[in-house]
């Protein structure tokens, strides 16, 4: 196979981008100064990993045997060479030897990853621009199979003017170009064009942003065009010392896919994806995904990939509970969606290995009102891409407003040839939702134009009519229309609000509001209603009984949910907390043509965090839950009545700041299913944590509901050989084993690595 130049002059690549300074850099510069904006570091590892599977039913074994040998250089150059023109250059040199053998036979396999970049930045308070050129390339070469590679390059300009007082402006160009190594399968090139203005003046904010975004996909001999346009007009203002307050917010987008390919054959069909805007980011940590609402998380919809915005999915510890991370999206309408990508970061360099990722298995769940949340379906393992650090999760196409991807962090042991425990931090940054437009391709080619435009406009209108009790009165309004056949979403709220503090031991609060709007095509109506006491007889003890409800109609059909909950917290005694939760919910759906829904839940929590001991802690919770439900359908009644119990005990201790000690065990019942247990427990030792010769040794034990164990045992030594404590040689061994009713497997993994930074 040709070898491909970038590739084979990688390590030219760096040592030309640190002679930079040396050629670019001013005169007088003096030398020690051009050193000292040059670092670089070399990580060299070794690993030998071993395991065997053991099949309960038939006792056939599997064995898996890998050695792994990497190597990992560094280089950067950050260079003042005038002082507002800076120089930023390096890049990166990664190859991978491994050698797989066991009953699956002897494999090789060779992986080069080189990735050299140069950015020139004029750093000015009114004037800034930066001209940069990135390359990654990735060559994989296995034994008996033909070598494959792919290569992204990306050329970038940025401008932006920040005048006072006036509009500031960005203006940014990229072209990137991603193919394979001999142009057979892959070969597109993409060219973006981003222009943003906006203007900010005491209450008024004013921003227009537009994308020209054009794809060439040379092997399948088809173009692209995404143009977007999105405005956004807001005014906040305050009047009469504070009693009136109104503001706005309106907002356009106009999105327009354009696909043609001029040499399609028959038959053959060209898919567009087209991105889906949506009005919320939403996030959750906890282990009921079928109910619960999430939390509003903005930065999840932000644009920004790299930023870390919603849950950590890395590896979280030994002994450390693994509850499921949430994330997901809002689109204020029901939508057609079969694409979910979930950017991650706060890893090293490179994508995630194989074995990462196939840790990692995606539930896709959907909802109408962000409370109950159905499965709709679930992808095993998710690709990652070679270059872009996110996760791509296709499944059948649905229709929802609401819809969230489910996931475990990383397990203490993966069956591979990496150790999770190198991977604690796996950042969510950004999710995004698209859906595939199938674009047919005749004899003579096939072209078809999408359009969107999506507007959406509020008010808020605030009015205080009383100081004491403090009273106000607040008119909503939300429109939200997609520009197509949907149609348009509205609503209109009048309430209002009242706060007020009794006596200096009790306080009050409540509101009523009424809506009125249209969703779905049917007029909507809506009365929503709260109210609250809360006491606080002695500084440790709050007691706090809460009313809450909701009655809507839409259309023919209507719903309602009433809540009162007693909540106490009180602190016992120092370090004794305990708190006691009384509730009842009631809840009524009747979607029309005879069938209804009534719920009835009575539900009590008690929980105590005791602390007797800054290094000693315990905390236990209890839930009792019963369930009443009544379901009438095609005129036949179904009642049922569901009882949950669950207790969940966490234990940390650490006797020494050297150690720490963690156990938590989980026990559910329910109604009609088997008792589960689930228990974790961890062990973390490093009794040098100040020296320059470090020892550790971790453990912990996982036992699942489905009479699976899971044991993993990790010892390692780590000695920094320079005064800074930043150079450093390092020796693991990790040993896992996992007992599960259809099979046993153990494994082994041996790997040192040697840090060296300049």
């Amino acid at each position: 196979m040709r070898p491909f130049p970038e590739a084979r002059h990688a390590r030219w690549a760096l040592v030309c981008g640190a002679a930079l300074p040396l050629v670019l850099g001013p005169t007088a510069a003096r030398a020690d100064g051009i050193l000292e904006a040059i670092t670089a570091s070399e990580e060299l590892t070794y690993s030998v990993f071993s395991s065997k599977t053991t099949d309960a039913a038939t006792g056939t074994t599997t064995t898996l045997d890998a050695a792994t040998y990497g190597s990992r250089t560094n280089l950067r150059v950050n260079y003042n060479l005038l002082p507002s023109l800076n120089l930023d250059a390096g890049g990166t040199y990664d190859r991978t030897l491994s050698d797989l053998g066991g009953d699956a036979g002897d494999t090789e396999t060779e992986i080069t990853r080189v990735r050299p970049y140069v950015w020139l930045n004029l750093r000015d308070p009114v004037l800034g621009a930066s001209l940069g050129y990135d390359l990654s390339d990735e060559t994989v070469d296995t034994s008996g199979q033909r070598q494959t590679g792919l290569t992204r390059e990306t050329y970038t300009s940025h401008l932006a003017w920040r005048p006072a007082d006036l509009p500031w402006t960005q203006f940014r160009y990229t072209r990137t170009t991603t193919r394979d190594h001999d142009r057979e399968f892959l070969d597109t090139r993409q060219d973006q064009l981003f222009l943003k203005s906006e203007y900010a003046y005491r209450g008024l904010s004013a921003y227009y942003a537009g994308t020209h975004l054009t794809t060439d996909d040379r092997v399948e001999d088809a173009e692209s065009t995404v143009l977007s346009h999105e405005g956004k007009l807001a005014y906040a203002v305050t009047f009469l010392d504070g009693r009136l307050a109104f503001a706005t917010d309106n907002r356009i987008r106009f999105t327009e896919v354009t696909t043609d390919r001029g040499l399609a054959l028959a038959g053959l069909t060209n898919a567009a994806a087209l991105a889906l805007p949506a009005v919320a980011g939403l996030s959750a940590v906890d282990d009921t995904p079928d109910s619960g609402a999430l939390a509003s998380t903005p930065e999840l919809i932000n644009g920004d990939v790299t930023t870390g915005a919603g849950p950590d999915i890395g590896f979280p510890g030994f002994g450390v509970p693994r509850e499921q991370r949430n994330v997901g999206l809002d689109f204020g309408t029901p939508l057609a969606v079969n694409t979910l990508r979930v950017w991650v970061e706060g890893f090293r360099p490179g994508p995630l290995p194989d074995d990462v990722v196939a840790a990692f298995s995606w539930d896709v769940y959907t909802s109408s009102d962000n409370v109950t949340w159905t499965l709709h379906a679930t992808v095993p393992v998710a690709r990652f891409g070679p270059f872009d650090r996110r996760f791509d999760i296709t499944f059948p196409s649905v229709t929802t407003r609401y819809i969230k991807a489910v996931t475990r962090p990383l397990p203490p042991g993966v069956v591979g040839t990496t150790s999770t425990s190198d991977f604690p931090d796996i950042f969510v940054t950004e999710v995004q939702a698209f859906a595939d437009t199938t674009v047919a391709g005749g004899a003579g080619g096939g072209r078809q134009r999408i359009t969107q435009t999506t507007r959406s406009h509020s008010v808020d209108v605030k009015a205080v009519l009383l100081r004491l009790p403090f009273l106000y009165y607040r008119f909503t309004g939300d429109y939200l229309d997609f520009g197509d056949d949907t149609e348009p979403r509205y609503t209109l709220s009048n309430g209002l609000y009242l706060s007020h503090r009794l006596t200096p031991t009790l306080s009050t609060s409540a509101n009523a509001a009424f809506e009125f709007g249209q969703e779905r095509g049917e007029r909507r109506r809506a009365v929503l209603y709260y109210a609250s006491l809360t006491a606080t007889p002695l500084p440790a003890l709050t007691d706090s009984l809460v009313f809450s409800g909701n009655q809507q109609w839409v259309g023919d059909a209507s719903a309602a949910s009433n809540s009162v909950v007693l909540y106490n917290t009180a602190q016992l005694y120092r370090g004794i907390d305990a708190t006691l939760n009384l509730g009842a919910v009631f809840t009524s759906d009747e979607p029309g043509a005879g069938a209804s829904q009534r719920r009835q839940e009575y539900w009590v929590n008690v929980g105590t965090g005791i602390v007797p001991h800054p290094n000693l802690s315990l905390t236990t919770y209890y839930l009792g839950k019963l369930t009443r439900a009544r379901v009438r359908e095609a005129g036949a009644t179904r009642e049922t009545d569901t009882t949950e119990h669950r207790v969940d005990t966490t234990l940390y201790f650490t006797p020494f700041r050297t150690l720490a000690l963690s156990a938590t065990t989980g026990v559910v019942a329910q109604t009609d299913r088997d008792l589960s247990v689930t228990q974790n427990y961890g062990l973390s030792w490093a009794p040098f944590p100040d020296g320059n010769l470090q020892l550790s040794l971790a453990y912990s034990e996982s036992r699942l509901p489905d009479e699976t164990t899971s044991r993993v045992l990790q010892p390692g030594v780590r000695w920094y050989f320079t005064a800074r404590r930043r150079s450093y040689l390092e020796a693991t061994y990790q040993r896992s084993t996992t007992d599960a009713p259809t099979a046993r497997t153990e494994s082994q993994l041996f790997s040192t690595s040697l840090n060296v930074y300049y």
